[in-house]
């Protein structure tokens, strides 16, 4: 028969099943089931519930890098490849190199209204460049990169936290993408087109 054996101070105990015979509380039948000394148990093995499986706590894996920027130097016009990583504080994103992609040491940051800045101050000499159109910043709480896609109405109201007869209202003026970064938690323009909601693109292409 099975059995455990428990450390208990400067012996050990062992302890054995014993076969229990009990009702089910669901199907109300009469079973036999082994069982260690306690409280019996309430089901049949058929109508025990299922045990829910433990929550992960660990952090997704980041993918492989996949720039998509490059960080220009103005007075020489090198180009290193970058990719832009959400950061904790809202609107602000981590630049990332290959080299410290994955341990995190960089020390560059951009905000789309404040720019680049290196360890809280402004980063004088630089500017980003986008290299694709769809291109899209890396959410830490993904496991990969994933490409641009269309938002719902309702992905929209709830993230703006409008009605979507205020959305459709702005959607069509000039200052909808004004109008949307104000109201995005992350400070993040919006556009609509092709009748879809889209978040534009996240760095501008300088010249």
């Amino acid at each position: 028969m099975p059995s455990q054996t428990f450390i208990v101070r400067a012996h050990a105990r062992t302890i054995h099943t014993r076969p229990v015979t009990f009702v089910c509380a669901k199907c109300h039948q009469a079973t036999t089931r082994e069982c260690y000394p306690g409280t019996p148990p309430k089901y049949c093995l058929e109508c025990a519930p299922k045990k829910k499986k433990a929550y992960s706590t660990s952090k997704p894996e980041k993918g492989m890098f996949k720039p998509t920027h490059h960080l220009v130097a103005s007075s020489s016009g090198e180009k290193t490849p970058v990719c832009l990583e959400k950061s904790p504080e809202p609107g602000w994103f981590w630049v990332r190199t290959a080299l410290d992609w994955f341990s995190g040491e960089s020390i560059i940051q951009y905000h789309q209204q404040k720019g680049l800045h290196s360890r809280g101050a402004q980063l004088a000499g630089y500017s980003l460049e986008i290299i694709s159109a769809d291109a899209t910043v890396y959410d830490a709480a993904a496991p990969e990169v994933t490409e641009a896609r269309p938002y719902t109405v309702k992905e929209v109201c709830k993230r703006f936290k409008c009605s979507d007869k205020i959305l459709r209202r702005m959607r069509s003026t000039p200052e909808f993408a004004q109008w949307s970064q104000s109201k995005d938690p992350e400070g993040l323009a919006w556009e609509w087109r092709k009748g879809k909601y889209f978040l534009a693109a996240q760095v501008a292409v300088t010249s």
